[in-house]
Protein backbone atom coordinates (compact mmCIF):
# COMPACT_ATOMS: atom_id res chain seq x y z
CA UNK A 1 0.00 0.00 0.00
CA UNK A 2 2.69 2.67 0.70
CA UNK A 3 4.44 1.76 -2.56
CA UNK A 4 1.63 2.37 -4.22
CA UNK A 5 0.93 5.60 -2.36
CA UNK A 6 4.67 6.48 -3.24
CA UNK A 7 4.07 5.69 -7.16
CA UNK A 8 0.66 7.86 -7.01
CA UNK A 9 2.60 10.90 -5.59
CA UNK A 10 4.86 10.97 -8.03
CA UNK A 11 2.83 10.62 -10.92
CA UNK A 12 1.07 14.02 -9.42
CA UNK A 13 4.34 16.01 -9.01
CA UNK A 14 4.89 14.67 -12.56
CA UNK A 15 2.06 15.96 -13.99
CA UNK A 16 1.96 19.32 -12.08
CA UNK A 17 5.65 19.69 -13.00
CA UNK A 18 4.72 18.87 -16.56
CA UNK A 19 1.56 21.14 -16.94
CA UNK A 20 3.51 24.07 -15.27
CA UNK A 21 6.73 24.07 -16.99
CA UNK A 22 4.27 23.85 -20.52
CA UNK A 23 2.34 27.43 -19.13
CA UNK A 24 5.70 28.81 -18.58
CA UNK A 25 6.92 27.87 -21.72
CA UNK A 26 9.63 25.91 -20.75
CA UNK A 27 11.07 22.59 -20.94
CA UNK A 28 11.49 20.89 -17.11
CA UNK A 29 12.86 18.02 -17.31
CA UNK A 30 13.28 15.16 -14.60
CA UNK A 31 17.05 14.13 -14.79
CA UNK A 32 17.43 12.36 -11.21
CA UNK A 33 15.09 10.20 -9.35
CA UNK A 34 16.23 9.35 -5.92
CA UNK A 35 13.36 6.50 -4.85
CA UNK A 36 9.75 7.74 -4.94
CA UNK A 37 11.49 11.80 -4.99
CA UNK A 38 11.81 13.60 -8.37
CA UNK A 39 14.87 15.99 -9.14
CA UNK A 40 14.29 18.52 -12.27
CA UNK A 41 16.17 20.66 -13.89
CA UNK A 42 14.30 23.32 -12.11
CA UNK A 43 15.76 22.24 -8.67
CA UNK A 44 19.16 21.80 -10.24
CA UNK A 45 18.79 25.74 -11.13
CA UNK A 46 17.29 26.68 -7.50
CA UNK A 47 19.76 24.43 -5.66
CA UNK A 48 22.45 26.21 -7.56
CA UNK A 49 20.89 29.66 -6.86
CA UNK A 50 20.97 28.41 -2.85
CA UNK A 51 24.59 28.05 -3.01
CA UNK A 52 25.16 30.77 -4.10
CA UNK A 53 23.22 32.84 -1.80
CA UNK A 54 24.53 30.48 1.56
CA UNK A 55 28.08 31.70 0.33
CA UNK A 56 27.52 35.25 -0.52
CA UNK A 57 28.16 34.38 -4.58
CA UNK A 58 31.46 32.59 -3.81
CA UNK A 59 30.15 29.77 -5.57
CA UNK A 60 29.38 31.20 -8.74
CA UNK A 61 32.66 31.25 -9.12
CA UNK A 62 33.08 27.53 -9.92
CA UNK A 63 32.92 26.15 -13.57
CA UNK A 64 29.87 24.72 -14.54
CA UNK A 65 30.29 21.26 -14.46
CA UNK A 66 31.76 21.66 -10.93
CA UNK A 67 28.38 23.43 -9.32
CA UNK A 68 26.57 21.05 -10.85
CA UNK A 69 28.04 18.08 -9.23
CA UNK A 70 28.01 19.86 -6.16
CA UNK A 71 24.38 21.21 -6.25
CA UNK A 72 23.32 17.63 -7.82
CA UNK A 73 24.81 16.08 -4.68
CA UNK A 74 23.47 18.23 -2.03
CA UNK A 75 19.70 17.96 -3.94
CA UNK A 76 20.25 14.06 -3.55
CA UNK A 77 21.15 14.63 0.27
CA UNK A 78 17.73 15.89 1.17
CA UNK A 79 15.30 13.72 -1.27
CA UNK A 80 16.86 11.14 0.77
CA UNK A 81 16.04 12.38 3.91
CA UNK A 82 12.75 14.01 3.01
CA UNK A 83 11.96 10.60 1.93
CA UNK A 84 13.01 9.49 5.13
CA UNK A 85 10.82 12.11 7.47
CA UNK A 86 7.63 10.90 5.84
CA UNK A 87 7.19 8.01 7.49
CA UNK A 88 7.16 10.13 11.13
CA UNK A 89 5.06 12.35 10.56
CA UNK A 90 5.16 13.66 14.87
CA UNK A 91 8.07 15.62 13.90
CA UNK A 92 6.97 18.84 14.07
CA UNK A 93 9.00 21.98 14.49
CA UNK A 94 7.57 25.51 16.16
CA UNK A 95 7.90 28.99 14.54
CA UNK A 96 10.39 29.97 17.06
CA UNK A 97 12.77 26.96 16.57
CA UNK A 98 12.46 27.60 12.58
CA UNK A 99 13.22 31.06 12.99
CA UNK A 100 16.00 31.16 15.30
CA UNK A 101 18.04 28.78 12.99
CA UNK A 102 17.19 30.97 10.45
CA UNK A 103 18.45 33.78 12.83
CA UNK A 104 21.66 31.88 13.26
CA UNK A 105 22.55 30.90 9.55
CA UNK A 106 21.90 34.68 8.53
CA UNK A 107 24.65 35.35 11.47
CA UNK A 108 26.98 32.54 9.67
CA UNK A 109 26.58 33.68 6.94
CA UNK A 110 27.58 37.22 7.90
CA UNK A 111 23.97 39.07 8.54
CA UNK A 112 23.28 40.69 11.84
CA UNK A 113 19.29 40.43 11.46
CA UNK A 114 16.74 38.20 9.57
CA UNK A 115 15.59 41.66 8.21
CA UNK A 116 19.11 42.39 6.18
CA UNK A 117 19.26 38.81 5.44
CA UNK A 118 15.87 38.80 3.76
CA UNK A 119 16.59 42.30 1.62
CA UNK A 120 19.62 40.15 0.19
CA UNK A 121 17.52 36.94 -0.27
CA UNK A 122 15.26 39.70 -2.38
CA UNK A 123 18.66 41.08 -3.75
CA UNK A 124 19.89 37.73 -5.20
CA UNK A 125 16.56 36.37 -6.80
CA UNK A 126 15.77 33.57 -4.08
CA UNK A 127 12.41 33.19 -2.24
CA UNK A 128 12.62 33.51 1.70
CA UNK A 129 10.50 30.91 1.87
CA UNK A 130 12.53 28.28 -0.13
CA UNK A 131 15.60 29.24 2.08
CA UNK A 132 13.04 28.43 5.51
CA UNK A 133 12.05 25.01 3.66
CA UNK A 134 15.87 23.89 4.06
CA UNK A 135 16.44 24.95 7.53
CA UNK A 136 13.49 22.94 7.80
CA UNK A 137 14.42 19.90 6.37
CA UNK A 138 17.61 20.11 7.70
CA UNK A 139 15.86 20.96 11.82
CA UNK A 140 13.43 17.88 11.22
CA UNK A 141 16.04 15.17 10.17
CA UNK A 142 18.19 16.36 13.34
CA UNK A 143 15.52 15.57 15.85
CA UNK A 144 15.05 12.58 14.08
CA UNK A 145 18.28 11.49 14.37
CA UNK A 146 18.55 12.40 18.12
CA UNK A 147 15.16 10.51 18.61
CA UNK A 148 16.74 7.45 17.21
CA UNK A 149 20.09 7.92 19.04
CA UNK A 150 19.50 10.13 22.12
CA UNK A 151 19.82 6.95 24.45
CA UNK A 152 22.97 6.08 23.00
CA UNK A 153 24.84 9.41 23.88
CA UNK A 154 27.54 9.33 26.75
CA UNK A 155 28.84 11.91 28.25
CA UNK A 156 32.34 11.89 29.96
CA UNK A 157 32.11 14.24 33.09
CA UNK A 158 35.53 13.31 34.18
CA UNK A 159 36.69 14.54 30.46
CA UNK A 160 34.35 17.49 30.63
CA UNK A 161 35.57 18.43 34.35
CA UNK A 162 39.35 18.75 33.39
CA UNK A 163 38.06 20.79 30.00
CA UNK A 164 36.32 22.94 32.02
CA UNK A 165 39.12 24.03 34.57
CA UNK A 166 41.91 24.11 31.60
CA UNK A 167 39.47 26.89 30.00
CA UNK A 168 39.33 28.68 33.35
CA UNK A 169 42.93 29.42 33.86
CA UNK A 170 42.81 29.78 29.48
CA UNK A 171 40.06 31.62 29.04
CA UNK A 172 41.24 35.17 31.49
CA UNK A 173 41.89 36.67 28.55
CA UNK A 174 40.17 34.99 25.53
CA UNK A 175 41.90 34.98 22.13
CA UNK A 176 39.88 33.92 19.27
CA UNK A 177 40.56 33.07 15.61
CA UNK A 178 38.09 33.12 12.93
CA UNK A 179 38.92 30.35 10.92
CA UNK A 180 38.37 28.41 7.52
CA UNK A 181 38.87 24.28 7.44
CA UNK A 182 39.65 22.18 4.54
CA UNK A 183 39.67 18.34 5.25
CA UNK A 184 40.64 16.07 2.35
CA UNK A 185 40.13 12.33 3.22
CA UNK A 186 42.31 9.68 2.53
CA UNK A 187 40.17 7.97 -0.30
CA UNK A 188 40.19 11.36 -2.26
CA UNK A 189 43.98 12.31 -1.80
CA UNK A 190 46.10 10.90 -4.80
CA UNK A 191 49.47 9.16 -4.14
CA UNK A 192 51.75 12.06 -2.81
CA UNK A 193 55.15 12.96 -4.98
CA UNK A 194 58.26 12.79 -2.24
CA UNK A 195 58.30 16.27 -1.93
CA UNK A 196 54.67 15.64 -0.16
CA UNK A 197 55.68 13.04 1.24
CA UNK A 198 58.68 14.83 3.24
CA UNK A 199 56.70 17.46 3.99
CA UNK A 200 53.74 15.65 5.52
CA UNK A 201 56.11 13.35 7.49
CA UNK A 202 57.71 16.35 8.97
CA UNK A 203 54.47 17.45 10.31
CA UNK A 204 52.65 13.95 10.99
CA UNK A 205 51.11 14.80 14.89
CA UNK A 206 48.48 12.10 14.37
CA UNK A 207 50.55 9.85 16.68
CA UNK A 208 50.41 12.38 19.97
CA UNK A 209 47.79 10.46 22.12
CA UNK A 210 47.86 12.80 24.97
CA UNK A 211 46.17 16.29 23.49
CA UNK A 212 44.57 14.55 19.90
CA UNK A 213 43.82 16.95 17.30
CA UNK A 214 40.31 18.13 18.55
CA UNK A 215 38.34 21.41 17.00
CA UNK A 216 35.38 21.98 18.92
CA UNK A 217 33.58 23.88 16.87
CA UNK A 218 30.05 23.30 16.65
CA UNK A 219 30.29 22.20 12.74
CA UNK A 220 33.82 20.54 12.97
CA UNK A 221 34.63 17.65 11.09
CA UNK A 222 36.69 15.70 13.11
CA UNK A 223 38.22 14.74 16.24
CA UNK A 224 41.07 12.34 16.13
CA UNK A 225 41.10 11.23 19.93
CA UNK A 226 37.74 10.21 19.93
CA UNK A 227 38.75 8.66 16.20
CA UNK A 228 35.22 10.31 14.57
CA UNK A 229 36.27 10.11 10.98
CA UNK A 230 35.23 6.77 9.51
CA UNK A 231 38.95 6.63 7.65
CA UNK A 232 37.92 3.38 5.93
CA UNK A 233 34.51 4.89 4.20
CA UNK A 234 33.10 8.38 4.85
CA UNK A 235 29.31 9.08 4.96
CA UNK A 236 29.10 12.54 5.16
CA UNK A 237 26.79 12.92 2.66
CA UNK A 238 29.07 15.48 0.77
CA UNK A 239 32.04 13.85 0.65
CA UNK A 240 30.10 11.09 -1.37
CA UNK A 241 30.40 12.13 -4.36
CA UNK A 242 33.94 14.30 -3.81
CA UNK A 243 35.97 11.52 -2.81
CA UNK A 244 35.57 10.50 -6.64
CA UNK A 245 37.63 13.51 -7.46
CA UNK A 246 41.17 12.65 -5.95
CA UNK A 247 43.46 15.53 -5.75
CA UNK A 248 47.23 15.34 -5.15
CA UNK A 249 48.13 17.96 -2.15
CA UNK A 250 50.31 20.45 -4.42
CA UNK A 251 47.43 20.70 -6.71
CA UNK A 252 45.28 21.38 -4.07
CA UNK A 253 47.32 24.02 -2.90
CA UNK A 254 47.53 25.44 -6.57
CA UNK A 255 43.59 25.40 -6.78
CA UNK A 256 43.52 27.53 -3.39
CA UNK A 257 45.48 30.02 -4.88
CA UNK A 258 43.69 30.67 -7.81
CA UNK A 259 40.20 29.90 -7.23
CA UNK A 260 40.57 31.20 -3.47
CA UNK A 261 40.04 29.29 -0.19
CA UNK A 262 36.82 29.18 -0.51
CA UNK A 263 36.12 28.09 -3.40
CA UNK A 264 38.45 25.31 -2.92
CA UNK A 265 36.56 24.07 0.37
CA UNK A 266 33.15 24.24 -1.52
CA UNK A 267 34.69 21.79 -4.36
CA UNK A 268 37.00 19.50 -2.43
CA UNK A 269 36.60 19.28 1.07
CA UNK A 270 34.32 16.48 3.29
CA UNK A 271 33.42 18.66 6.04
CA UNK A 272 30.12 19.57 6.63
CA UNK A 273 31.42 23.45 6.58
CA UNK A 274 32.18 22.86 3.01
CA UNK A 275 29.16 24.31 1.95
CA UNK A 276 29.47 27.57 3.72
CA UNK A 277 33.67 27.86 2.00
CA UNK A 278 34.84 25.68 4.79
CA UNK A 279 34.12 28.72 7.48
CA UNK A 280 34.64 27.06 11.30
CA UNK A 281 34.00 31.10 12.24
CA UNK A 282 35.82 32.54 15.68
CA UNK A 283 37.15 29.54 17.19
CA UNK A 284 38.67 30.22 20.99
CA UNK A 285 42.36 29.18 21.27
CA UNK A 286 41.89 26.64 23.99
CA UNK A 287 39.44 24.98 21.61
CA UNK A 288 42.40 23.75 19.45
CA UNK A 289 44.50 20.97 20.62
CA UNK A 290 48.19 22.66 21.86
CA UNK A 291 49.76 20.97 18.58
CA UNK A 292 47.54 22.24 15.85
CA UNK A 293 47.79 25.74 17.73
CA UNK A 294 51.66 25.38 16.91
CA UNK A 295 50.72 25.46 13.77
CA UNK A 296 47.96 28.26 13.59
CA UNK A 297 50.33 30.65 16.12
CA UNK A 298 52.80 30.44 13.52
CA UNK A 299 50.20 31.36 10.51
CA UNK A 300 50.04 34.84 9.54
CA UNK A 301 46.70 36.13 9.35
CA UNK A 302 45.29 36.06 5.89
CA UNK A 303 47.35 33.32 5.25
CA UNK A 304 47.31 29.16 5.34
CA UNK A 305 48.62 26.68 7.49
CA UNK A 306 50.76 23.90 5.73
CA UNK A 307 49.18 20.64 5.22
CA UNK A 308 48.25 18.63 8.63
CA UNK A 309 47.84 15.18 8.64
CA UNK A 310 44.74 14.24 11.09
CA UNK A 311 42.81 10.97 11.43
CA UNK A 312 41.44 9.78 8.73
CA UNK A 313 42.85 12.66 6.10
CA UNK A 314 44.45 16.31 5.51
CA UNK A 315 43.67 19.58 7.19
CA UNK A 316 44.78 22.91 6.05
CA UNK A 317 43.17 25.59 8.18
CA UNK A 318 43.34 29.87 6.76
CA UNK A 319 43.45 32.23 9.67
CA UNK A 320 41.41 34.98 8.33
CA UNK A 321 41.44 36.67 11.82
CA UNK A 322 42.58 36.85 15.14
CA UNK A 323 41.48 39.04 18.19
CA UNK A 324 41.49 39.37 21.60
CA UNK A 325 39.05 40.13 24.33
CA UNK A 326 38.83 39.82 28.35
CA UNK A 327 36.31 36.94 29.33
CA UNK A 328 34.34 37.16 32.55
CA UNK A 329 33.34 33.22 32.17
CA UNK A 330 29.94 31.95 33.67
CA UNK A 331 31.42 28.63 34.66
CA UNK A 332 27.81 26.70 34.68
CA UNK A 333 26.68 28.08 31.09
CA UNK A 334 30.27 26.94 30.24
CA UNK A 335 30.23 23.22 31.36
CA UNK A 336 26.57 23.36 29.44
CA UNK A 337 28.54 24.33 26.28
CA UNK A 338 30.88 21.92 26.55
CA UNK A 339 28.21 19.01 27.24
CA UNK A 340 26.06 20.09 24.27
CA UNK A 341 29.58 20.30 22.01
CA UNK A 342 30.28 16.70 23.04
CA UNK A 343 26.65 15.87 22.29
CA UNK A 344 26.88 17.48 19.34
CA UNK A 345 29.57 16.05 17.67
CA UNK A 346 28.54 11.94 19.05
CA UNK A 347 25.34 12.81 16.86
CA UNK A 348 27.16 14.11 14.06
CA UNK A 349 28.21 10.62 13.77
CA UNK A 350 25.38 8.85 14.18
CA UNK A 351 23.66 11.25 11.61
CA UNK A 352 26.17 10.14 9.25
CA UNK A 353 25.69 6.80 9.80
CA UNK A 354 21.84 6.54 9.50
CA UNK A 355 22.00 8.94 6.54
CA UNK A 356 24.44 6.36 4.93
CA UNK A 357 22.49 3.08 6.10
CA UNK A 358 18.82 5.28 4.00
CA UNK A 359 21.21 6.02 1.50
CA UNK A 360 22.81 2.23 0.37
CA UNK A 361 19.11 1.23 0.10
CA UNK A 362 17.79 3.89 -1.78
CA UNK A 363 17.65 3.53 -5.78
CA UNK A 364 18.87 6.76 -7.91
CA UNK A 365 18.62 6.86 -11.38
CA UNK A 366 19.84 9.72 -13.98
CA UNK A 367 18.02 10.34 -17.03
CA UNK A 368 19.71 12.01 -19.45
CA UNK A 369 18.90 15.41 -20.51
Amino acid sequence: MRKNIKLFKSIILISILLLTSSKAGLTNKIIISVGSEIITNYDLTREIKYLSVITVGQFKKLNDQESRKIAVDSLIKDKIKISALEHYDNIIMTDKTINNQIAQSAQNIGFKNIEDFKTYLKFEEYEFDEFKEKVLIELKWNQLVYQFYKNQIVIDKEKIDKKLKTLITEEKKKKEYLVYEIFIEDAAIKELNNESKEVLTENNIVAEEQDGIIIEAESASYNNKKNLIDAEKSIEEVADVKTNNQITIDDLIKNIKEKGFENTAIQFSSSPTAQQGGRLGWVNESKFSKLLLKFIKKTKIGTITEPIPISGGILILKVENKRVEENKMDLDEKLKELIEIEKNNQLYNFSKNYFNQIKNNTKIKFFNE
